[in-house]
């Protein structure tokens, strides 16, 4: 048995799919499925009930899933309490759920230490707050940045208690409104969203369920009435996309952002936007006695400290 087989078992229970499970682990989808047989055959157990909608877990399976993602959580959690003992090394792999500030954030945390560090390696991941929870807990991420819609806080509260995680809110808002500055409707200092709607969205990368929608922009949010979306899977291509088709728009937190401010993005209040979001960041308990974790995360919140009294709208 290695831990490989068990990290493959964990991301086929979350995706519910080979397939899906080999994208997210950058790996060719017959090397996961041979990989999972041969851990049946050794376990003499089956793990997975193969089915038209996807992997399912035996009662054997869940059992082992259980016992798996703790020792998965385990190992990773060793290898990152002890990598950085070296402090002129800089190993961190840090998860967000897409957003620009959080970058910046992160980016002013490497400026600080580019100079007195003999090696640097740091990965950052864009993807959805599901996978940055999970992923931070069995320690796949150092840190985790997750965006939840105020609807969910308590549920969240909850999982990120009973997995071991330890947060820290870093910004609370609601969303604005960003444009190109010669879009029709930048004359409104209040955007009516009736008038929005007839513009193309961009929207990020996962096709997020309708009632996500809802929960963080407005419980009255129809998603079958706009016919105009564009589904955009980097943050890159967004900013190309909002500053060439001039015309569409996307849902953002209400701060300063440079790099649109380069291409003549600007964000602007609409009032149909009432649900509150917050930011949160995550990391593991055992991550405490790590310096270089815990100095990134003080670096996190204090630039989430100075961005609540730069919030435009």
């Amino acid at each position: 048995m290695k831990i490989q087989q068990l990290e493959y078992v964990i991301a086929i229970a979350q995706e519910g799919s080979i397939t899906r499970a080999a994208k997210q682990l950058f790996q060719a989808q017959p090397n996961i499925s041979i990989a999972l047989k041969e851990l049946e055959a050794e376990l003499g157990i089956q793990i997975f009930n193969r089915t038209p909608n996807g992997m399912v877990l035996t009662p054997e399976g869940e059992e082992f899933l259980g016992r798996a993602t703790s020792i998965v959580n385990d190992i990773h959690s060793l290898e990152r309490d002890y990598i950085n003992r070296n402090s002129s090394e800089i190993c961190l792999n840090i998860g967000i759920s897409r957003s620009a500030y959080i970058a910046s954030a992160i980016g002013v945390f490497i400026s600080k230490h580019t100079n007195d560090s003999d090696k640097m390696d740091i990965h950052l991941m864009e993807t959805d707050t599901n996978r940055v929870m999970n992923d931070t807990c069995i320690g796949r991420y150092d840190i985790g940045v997750l965006r939840i819609p105020e609807n969910y806080y308590e549920m969240t509260n909850k999982l990120i208690t009973s997995k071991n995680l330890v947060s820290q809110v870093l910004l609370e808002y609601r969303y604005g409104v960003a444009i190109h500055k010669s879009h029709p409707l930048a004359r409104y200092d209040d955007i009516p969203y009736e008038e929005l709607r007839q513009f193309p969205e961009i929207c990020n990368s996962n096709n997020e369920p309708e009632i996500i929608r809802r929960a963080s922009v407005n419980q009255s949010y129809d998603e079958s009435r706009s016919f105009k979306k564009i589904n955009v899977y980097d943050r890159g291509t967004q900013v190309s996309i909002m500053a060439t088709v001039k015309d569409a728009y996307m849902w953002v937190p209400p701060v300063r952002n440079p790099i649109f401010e380069n291409v003549g993005i600007i964000i602007k209040k609409c009032s149909f936007a009432k649900e509150n979001n917050r930011d949160i960041l995550v990391y593991r308990k055992s991550s405490e006695s790590n310096s270089m974790v815990m100095d990134c995360v003080n670096s996190l919140v204090k630039f989430g400290e100075k961005l609540k009294h730069e919030i435009v709208l």
